[in-house]
Formats: structure tokens, sequence, C-alpha cells
């Protein structure tokens, strides 16, 4: 702002300052006439100029106005010029006129005129005229238009400033605002960003309650895990303790059972927990590729029962989320179409939410096989919520889906398909 102002003040001032030698020029000039009119030339060629061309300044000495008159025989200067060194003067051809301005502080404005006068006897006498403004004329006027134009470029610039600085506070305090809700986040104060925010601001207050929400829920995740894994050991704890001081082979034998019961658990928790903890920014995640991979490795499982699986999935279609995620949701209602199906298998998917420029997908795989009641859907839902490893077949398939579904914010539905079987629907979202 201030090179700005700097740069107009510049510009304003060359422009007044020529403009202020142009209308002297015009003034100079009309001086020029005012002397030739009070001018005569004799028949000997000697000048002849009333005291009084018609300008006070030219009267009055030391008033920086100058005039002068030069002939062949003679020359002429105003009263003014009283105790004036004159310059010398260039010459100037009859019909031109020349303005020039100060080269130097010592220096005049000087305009200068040439004419040719007729004498009596017919000889034509070369006469020039020449004004001459001392510096000091024109300086109390640019001193004054300068003073007012820097006065006045200063006071818009401090009224500029504080118009910034009126605008940077009103404009900041939402982020101070902010900036104070994240303090109380981080105290333990606040849960989340609850404030009213710009509309600006919005995007980022729901991308970091997004991210709160989701390490939060991640923490709960690892900690219910964790709770789950430590209720699970205490009966294969207890019949290791049981055996410790037995030395028989059948005693033996089933503590090794519980040991391996103890690492299955330990590595199905893990497993179930990192599968259910998502990150709140993912790298898109080709959906078609990954459905590809799983229908060709499903296929080489399956090939005995020659299971045809189609995909209708575009090719653009992007999941905002884990990888792992989504080849283990896919994987396991694959799996459970080809082993409980009829030979027949389709999975499609859809982006939801299409506004929203890291956007959801729904997914649905359907079978021809025998289908499921609503009730059975209903129970098996039920069963994989609680999470029953050792249950065959959807239980366990189920299980891991609704850990991930539920990450993921999303539904899951068995509803019928129309290849005759069941067709479950799962949607997925990443806000």
């Amino acid at each position: 702002m201030s090179i700005s102002l700097g740069l107009v003040g510049l510009a304003l001032d060359a422009a007044f300052q020529r403009s202020s030698e142009t209308a002297l020029q015009i003034r100079m000039e009309s001086l020029v006439y005012l002397v030739l009119a009070a001018t005569e030339v004799s028949d000997d060629g000697s000048l002849v100029v009333e005291d009084d061309p018609g300008d006070p300044s030219l009267g009055l000495p030391g008033s920086g106005v100058y005039a002068s008159v030069q002939g062949d025989r003679d020359n002429w200067s105003s009263s003014s010029s009283l105790g004036l060194e004159w310059p010398e003067l260039p010459g100037i051809r009859a019909g031109e006129s020349r303005f020039t301005v100060p080269s130097s502080p010592a220096d005049f404005y000087m305009f200068q005129y040439g004419v040719r006068w007729q004498l009596a006897e017919g000889p034509m006498l070369p006469v020039k005229v020449t004004i001459l403004v001392d510096q000091k004329v024109q300086q109390p006027e640019l001193l004054a238009f300068r003073l007012g134009l820097w006065r006045s470029l200063g006071l818009t610039g401090l009224i500029l400033v504080f118009a910034q600085m009126v605008m940077l506070t009103l404009g900041l305090r939402p982020l101070r605002h902010m900036t104070q809700d994240i303090s109380g986040i981080e105290s333990g104060k606040l849960e989340r960003l609850e404030g009213n925010y710009p509309t600006e601001l919005e995007p980022l207050k729901r991308n970091l309650n997004h991210l709160l929400d989701t390490e939060k829920a991640n923490q709960t995740r690892y900690r219910n895990a964790l709770d789950s894994l430590a209720h699970s050991l205490k009966t294969p704890l207890s019949v290791i303790r049981s055996s410790l001081h037995s030395d028989s082979a059948s005693k033996i034998e089933v503590m090794e059972d519980a040991v391996t019961d103890m690492q299955r658990l330990i590595a199905t928790r893990l497993q179930r927990a990192a599968v259910s903890t998502r990150r709140s920014i993912a790298q898109a995640v080709g959906v078609k590729t990954q459905v590809e991979r799983l229908v060709q490795s499903l296929g080489r499982v399956y090939s005995q029962k020659m299971i045809n699986m189609d995909v209708m999935i575009g090719s653009d279609l992007a999941f905002y989320g884990e990888q792992r995620d989504l080849l283990e949701l896919a994987g396991n209602l694959l799996d459970n179409a080809c082993k409980y199906g009829g030979g027949q298998v389709r999975i499609s998917a859809q982006t939801i939410d299409t506004e929203n420029l890291r956007a959801g997908i729904s997914l649905q795989v359907d079978d021809n096989g025998p289908g499921i009641a609503a009730h059975e859907s209903e129970q098996l839902l039920k069963r994989g919520v609680r999470g029953d490893e050792r249950v065959e077949g959807y239980g366990l398939g189920l299980a891991i889906v609704l850990e991930i579904v539920s990450a993921y914010t999303g539904d899951i539905s068995i509803t019928e398909s129309d290849l005759g079987g069941a067709r479950v629907s799962v949607t997925l979202k990443t806000r």
C-alpha cells in the first residue's frame, strides 16, 4: 500500500508540474505579445518600448519576471530586471518560438520569440523577444500542491491502514475462536468444534470434526478389542493354570489346545481391530480393479463349482478408504455368495453423495441360491454383531463385514435378489 500510494503521489506530482509549466508557457507567450505591442522601431532601427508594457510584474524590480527585446543596434530590458545579470541568450530565427525549463537551480524558465520588423526604408530588422521567469515564482505553487498532495495521501494511507486493521480483526475473529475451541479440545474441555463459523470455515470445521470422530472411534474399537481379548483369554488361562502341576499326557494335550486357542484369539482379535480401524484421510482405491482381483482368486478356489461371477462396476469408481477394508468386505460377501449360491454371482457398485469430492460407495452382491428369509437375515446380522468367530459361514463373514461397515458409518441389509437368491447391500461413507 505504501508503494502504491507513493507511485500515485509521484505520478500526480509529475502531472501537476507539467500542467503548471504548460500554464506558465501560455502566460509567458502572452507577455511576449504585450511587449511586442508596446514596442516601436524608429526609422534608424532603434528600439522604443513603453515603460509599462501592460503587466505590473515587468515594472517591479526583483519580481522574478523579466523581459528583453534585442535588435541589431540596441537592446531593451524591463524595469523588473534592474540589477539582474542576464544569462547568455541563444539566437532564434524569425517566426519561431522556444520554451525551455530550468536544468539547474540557477536557471530560469525561458520563452523566446523571433520576428522581423519592416522599416520604412525597406530593410527587415530582426528582433528577438525573451521572457525569463525565476524558479521561485513557480515554487510556492508547487510546494503548496505537494504539501496538500502528500498530506492527503498520508491521511488516505492512515485511513486504509485503519480499515485493514478493522477488516483483519473482524475477518480473523472466527479463526481466533476456532483456535480457542481447538485449545479446549486439547485441554479436554471440548470434544468437537460446535461453534458457529462463517461459510468459508465450515469445510474446515467439518473435516476437523470428522478427524476427531474417526480417531475417537478408532480408540474405542481398539479398547473394545483389547477388552474382548482379555475376556476371551480368561478360560484358556484357567485351563493352563489348573494343569500346571500335572504330568499326565492328557493334561499336556489340554494345555496345548488352550495355548492354540489363545494364539488364535489374539490373532483374530487384533486382525478385527485393525480391519475396523479407518484413517480419516485415505487415497482413492479403484473399486473395479480390487474386485476383479478377488473374482480371479475365488474363481480358482471354487473352480470345481463352475461359478459364473459378473462384475458390474465402472472403471472410474473410487473408494476413499483403506484398500484392505474394501478387499475384506467384498471378499467375504463374494465368498459367501460362492459358498451358498447356485453358481451365479453378481457384484455391482455405485457412487453415493456425488456432490462430495470424496464420495462414498454402495455395493451389492447377488446370488441365485436358496435365499435368506427376513427373520433369518436379522438373526445372522445379530450374530455377526456379537463377533462370534467360531460360527461358520455367514456368522464370521458378516461379523467382519459389519465391523467394516460400522467403521465407515454405513448400512447393511439382506434382501431378495432378482437372481432368485439373496442380495447383500452395503454402503460405505467417507465423511
